[in-house]
C-alpha cells in the first residue's frame, strides 16, 4: 500500500479526478437515448435491435459492479483505474469507427465493462483518501458524478447530433477519456490494501448470470409481463444461490457482512428508494411535458435541466452539513420534501402552468439532494476498511437495480393507465396526465416509505447508534 505517496498529494485532487472520470464513463450510459432512430437508419437495423445498445450497456455495467469488489483487492489501485479508463477509451473509439451494427454493439458492451468498474473504484478510493472529517463532502462529489453524467448525456448528445452526427459524441467522450486516463495515471496512487483473495469461478458465473437475467426481466416486464416475471424469478433464484455460496466461502467474491450493520441496511434502503424516485422522474417528466404540453424532446430536456443542476449544488451542500453531524434531521427532511412535492406533482393537470410544474420539479429534486447522498455516506461510513469495497459494490448494485426498476415500473404504470384513459375517450393530453398522475402517486407512496425509514434512522442516531457524524470521525 502506497500511503506515503498519497499523503503528499492533495486528496481533493485525487477525488476530483476520480469523480470526473466516473462522470465521463457514466455519461456514456444515456448518450444514445436520443440517437436510436438515427442509428437504426444509418446502420440499417431495426429499432428494437438498436435498443440493445442501451439495454446491453446497462446489463454489462451492472454485472461488473460486484466483480470489481474482488478486483479492487487484487489489482493495485492505479493500474485498476488505468484498466477501467483504458477500456472506456478503447470501447469509445471502437464505437466511433464502427461501420456495422454488430461491431458497434460489441464495442458498446466493451465500453460498459469500464463504466461498471469506474463507479466502485471511485467510491472505494474516495473512502480511503478523503479526510475523515470531510467524508460527507467527498462522497457528495461522488453522487454528483453519478447523477450528472446520465442526466447530461441526452442533452449534449442531442446538441452534437444537430451540429454533426451521432458519432461526434463518441469522439468527444474519447478525448475526455484520454485526458482523464493521463490525469489519473499522474495523480492516483496505490492506496487500497491488497489481500489477493482467491477467485471463485462459480461465484463469478452466478453473479453475472443472476444479475443479468434479473435486470433483463425488469427491463421487459412492462411490455412483456409474463416473460419479464419469468426472467425476474429465474434471476432471483440464481442470485439466492450466489448469496448462499458467498456465505460458505472463506474468501467470498462479495461479502454480505455489511448487512449485519443496522445503519448500513437503513442507509442502503434509503439510497435505493431515492434512486428509484430519481430515475422514475427521468422517465415520467419528459414524457409528460411532451405529451401533455406539446413541447419537443430537446425543449423538455432543457427545461428540466435547472432541477438537475440545482440538485447537484444542493448535494454538495448536503455533504458539508453531514460532516457537521446534521444527518439525523437532514435525511428525514429530504424525504419529507420529496414526498410533499411528489404529491403536488400528482395534483397537476395538462392545464397547470408549465413554470409551476418546473418549479415543483426543482423542489422535488432538492429533497432528493438532501436524502440520497447523506443516506449513501451513512451506509458506507460505518463499515470497517476491509469491508469498504464490498459495501460500495452492494450499494451500487442496489442503485443499478433501482435505476432499472424505476424506468420499467413507473413507465409501465404510466403507459397502462394512459392507454386505458385513451380507450375511454380521453384526449391525448388528458390521457398522458392520467398516466403521469398514477405513476407519481406510486412514487409518492415509495417516498413516504423512505421518510419512515429516515425517521427510524434519525432515532437510531439520537439513541447513540453509529451515526455518520460519529463514524466519519473514526479511523475505520
Amino acid at each position: 500500500m502506497n500511503l506515503s505517496k498519497n499523503k503528499k498529494k492533495n486528496p481533493w485532487l485525487i477525488v476530483g479526478v476520480l469523480v470526473f472520470s466516473a462522470f465521463i464513463a457514466l455519461f456514456n450510459e444515456t448518450i444514445l437515448n436520443v440517437a436510436l432512430i438515427t442509428i437504426s437508419k444509418d446502420l440499417r437495423v431495426s429499432v428494437s435491435a438498436v435498443q440493445w445498445l442501451i439495454t446491453g450497456y446497462m446489463l454489462v455495467t451492472s454485472v461488473m459492479v460486484p466483480i470489481t469488489a474482488f478486483l479492487y483487492e487484487s489489482i493495485p489501485t492505479k493500474r485498476l483505474f488505468q484498466i477501467a479508463m483504458g477500456i472506456v477509451l478503447v470501447g469509445t473509439l471502437g464505437c466511433f469507427f464502427a461501420g456495422s451494427f454488430p461491431v458497434l454493439l460489441g464495442f458498446r458492451m466493451f465500453q460498459a465493462i469500464g463504466t461498471g468498474m469506474m463507479i466502485p473504484i471511485m467510491m472505494s478510493t474516495t473512502l480511503i483518501v478523503a479526510p475523515r472529517e470531510k467524508l460527507g463532502a467527498a462522497m457528495a462529489m461522488c453522487v454528483m458524478g453519478i447523477t450528472l453524467g446520465p442526466a447530461f448525456g441526452p442533452t449534449l448528445s442531442g446538441i452534437m447530433m444537430q451540429l454533426f452526427s451521432w458519432r461526434a459524441t463518441f469522439a468527444l467522450i474519447a478525448a475526455f477519456s484520454a485526458v482523464m486516463f493521463i490525469a489519473g495515471s499522474l495523480v492516483i496512487d496505490n492506496v487500497a490494501e491488497l489481500r489477493y483473495p482467491k477467485l471463485d469461478i462459480l461465484s463469478v458465473v452466478l453473479s453475472v448470470a443472476g444479475l443479468a437475467v434479473f435486470l433483463y426481466g425488469i427491463s421487459i416486464v412492462a411490455s412483456q409481463p409474463l416473460n419479464g416475471l419469468a426472467f425476474i424469478a429465474a434471476g432471483a433464484v440464481v442470485i439466492a444461490f450466489f448469496v448462499r455460496r458467498q456465505g460458505r466461502l472463506a474468501e467470498p467474491m462479495l461479502s454480505f457482512a455489511p448487512f449485519k450493520n443496522r445503519i448500513f441496511v437503513l442507509g442502503l434502503i434509503m439510497v435505493t428508494i431515492a434512486m428509484l424516485i430519481n430515475f422514475s422522474m427521468n422517465v415520467l417528466m419528459p414524457s409528460f411535458l411532451q405529451e401533455a404540453y406539446g413541447v419537443s424532446s430537446s425543449i423538455s430536456a432543457i427545461v428540466l435541466l435547472p432541477g438537475i443542476l440545482l440538485n447537484a449544488v444542493s448535494t454538495g451542500i448536503s455533504g458539508k452539513i453531514l460532516d457537521k453531524g446534521g444527518a439525523g434531521r437532514m435525511i428525514p427532511l429530504g424525504f419529507l420534501t420529496a414526498t410533499v412535492f411528489l404529491a403536488v406533482l400528482a395534483a397537476f393537470s395538462a392545464h397547470s402552468a408549465l413554470p409551476v410544474v418546473i418549479l415543483t420539479h426543482i423542489l422535488l429534486y432538492q429533497g432528493l439532494a438532501f436524502s440520497m447522498s447523506p443516506a449513501q455516506t451513512s451506509a458506507l461510513a460505518v463499515l470497517p476498511k476491509e469491508l469498504n469495497p464490498h459495501g460500495v459494490s452492494l450499494v451500487n448494485t442496489f442503485m443499478q437495480i433501482a435505476a432499472s426498476l424505476g424506468s420499467s415500473l413507473f413507465g409501465g404504470i404510466s403507459a397502462t393507465v394512459q392507454a386505458s384513459a385513451a380507450a375511454g375517450g380521453a384526449s391525448s393530453a388528458s390521457a398522458a396526465t392520467s398516466g403521469f398522475t398514477a405513476a407519481i402517486f406510486v412514487a409518492a407512496g415509495i417516498a413516504c416509505t423512505g421518510l419512515i425509514l429516515a425517521l427510524i434512522f434519525s432515532r437510531s442516531c439520537a439513541q447513540g447508534a453509529a451515526a455518520p457524524s460519529d463514524a466519519t470521525a473514526q479511523e475505520n
